[in-house]
């Protein structure tokens, strides 16, 4: 929200509150509640909030009543845009609104922040229903025991955590570093190998590139460029070798903060060009074939743009132009354009909403198939409900996530940024297939690639979304394989 309680922008978690009218509604632009006492103090809080500096730090918390013969509340956190990141990139955002149904079929997550804080179990739990907007009386109904006993553990909380009210606690369980899930906070030990088949490559500054290879090591060299919910070990039909039966040398490569590579701030796809380059000199290939899926196609196309000795050949899967248009955006999938937009237009805001997704994730990644299931269209609608897929699917998203989402949110934001490299430079022989279905990139903008690019060709593959790599493996492998 803006400092005049204006709402700029909800997800589709805040939405179903708003809608439902669990205590707090949209009236015009305005976030309020059913209470004008409530509402009053809603507005003072973001006043306050608003006209902090950007080194000071503080939130509030404001439980909200849903219904007259109710307890049941709804817990609202109100934390200040300018502790998250500079405000002046987040245009006219002054406040974040996080709401917390009170729900006791909710469990959150506090194993990171109990070990972190050094707290007992019991102390997690009380810990976790203060975050629902539960009162101190009614834990000790919830947990049948007494309401001292309660206040006990939560002043030894208070202790702990540095905090002197229950409002704060819940803010630092929800917008605190332990929610914020930063990379510090999941550091990857590279000295740990965690995967026998993955090789490490130190780059002149120092950072660690991780990358697999699959395949004949004599076959043609080809490296792949994942996806941005993927990693190295994205390899469609990994049952069977089929880049070895092609003869084929298939080099999978983690970018920056994706499985086992170093994190990198500030990283873009001229920078790839530059850590690809490196890579090739050591392993001693003068030329190779590139392979880009999604989002790997752009750092693809880079490459073809910014280092042309060193690509032989492109082939390009699901992936094209950037989103330039109000008509590119109304033609991608609902999540996907919320995702965009708000990396765009609220980056810090992003960051979270990515990391709060990435715990989600490693606790139930049932609901992320869910979410992502919601926009498919023909063929991926099928793929989604196949156990095979989502297990392969889910491994190789576990992987890229390994580290946490802000190389995820930071890839976002750099599609969403001018790319540093124009589509026109890109001469090298290229190949793209794409889905005719496909919501995520719509077949729009691989035909306005194509128009672009030097000597580039399009197979619309009919009947076919975004995920159709899942299918047409074999036969982009041969299609690789005979260029």
């Amino acid at each position: 929200m803006n400092a005049k309680s204006e709402i700029l922008l909800t997800n589709e978690l805040a939405e179903e509150p708003l809608q439902l009218g669990q205590g707090l509604y949209q009236r015009n632009k305005n976030l309020v509640t059913q209470q004008s006492e409530s509402t009053d103090l809603l507005n003072q809080y973001v006043e306050e909030l608003s006209s902090l500096g950007p080194n000071e730090s503080s939130s509030r918390g404001l439980p909200i009543q849903i219904g007259q013969e109710t307890d049941v509340q709804t817990m609202v956190i109100l934390s200040p845009v300018n502790h998250l990141q500079n405000p002046s990139l987040e245009r006219n955002a002054s406040v974040v609104v996080f709401i917390s149904p009170s729900r006791p079929d909710v469990e959150l997550d506090l194993a990171a922040f109990a070990d972190g804080y050094n707290l007992t179990p019991k102390e997690a739990r009380i810990v976790n229903y203060i975050a629902q907007g539960m009162s101190p009386p009614d834990i000790a109904d919830k947990i049948f025991v007494s309401y001292n006993t309660v206040r006990t553990q939560l002043k030894s909380v208070f202790k702990k955590t540095n905090v002197s009210s229950q409002s704060e606690l819940a803010s630092l369980v929800l917008t605190g570093p332990w929610g914020m899930l930063s990379q510090s906070s999941r550091h990857f030990d590279f000295t740990e190998a965690h995967d026998l088949n993955a090789r490490y490559f130190t780059l002149p500054d120092q950072r660690k590139l991780c990358y697999q290879e699959y395949g004949s090591p004599k076959g043609k060299p080809v490296v792949y460029c994942h996806s941005i919910l993927g990693s190295r070990l994205e390899n469609f039909f990994d049952d069977v070798d089929l880049a070895k039966h092609l003869g084929l040398r298939l080099i999978s490569i983690d970018r920056p903060g994706f499985g086992g590579s170093d994190y990198c701030e500030n990283y873009g796809f001229v920078n790839w060009s530059k850590d690809l380059a490196a890579l090739l000199d050591h392993l001693e290939l003068e030329q190779v074939q590139l392979l880009g899926y999604a989002t790997g196609g752009v750092y693809a196309a880079c490459c073809a743009a910014t280092i042309p000795e060193r690509i032989s050949y492109m082939t390009i899967v699901s992936s094209g132009d950037a989103l330039t248009y109000d008509s590119d955006y109304e033609a991608t999938a609902k999540l996907y354009r919320m995702h965009m937009k708000l990396a765009r237009d609220f980056p810090s805001m992003h960051r979270l909403f990515t990391n709060i997704l990435d715990k989600g994730l490693h606790k139930d990644p049932n609901k992320l198939f869910k979410v992502l299931a919601r926009d498919l269209e023909g063929a991926d609608v099928e793929l989604f409900e196949s156990p095979q897929f989502r297990e392969k699917f889910g491994r190789y998203l576990k992987e890229s996530k390994i580290q946490g989402g802000n190389a995820f949110s930071d890839e976002v934001r750099q599609v969403m940024s001018p790319w540093g490299f124009n589509i026109e430079d890109v001469k090298v022989a290229t190949q793209l297939f794409h889905g005719e279905q496909d919501r995520h990139i719509p077949l729009v903008l691989a035909e306005r690639f194509i128009e672009r690019a030097a000597n580039a060709k399009l197979t619309v593959v009919p009947e076919q979304g975004h995920y159709m790599i899942y299918r047409q493996w074999p036969e982009i492998l041969k299609s690789v394989a005979s260029n």
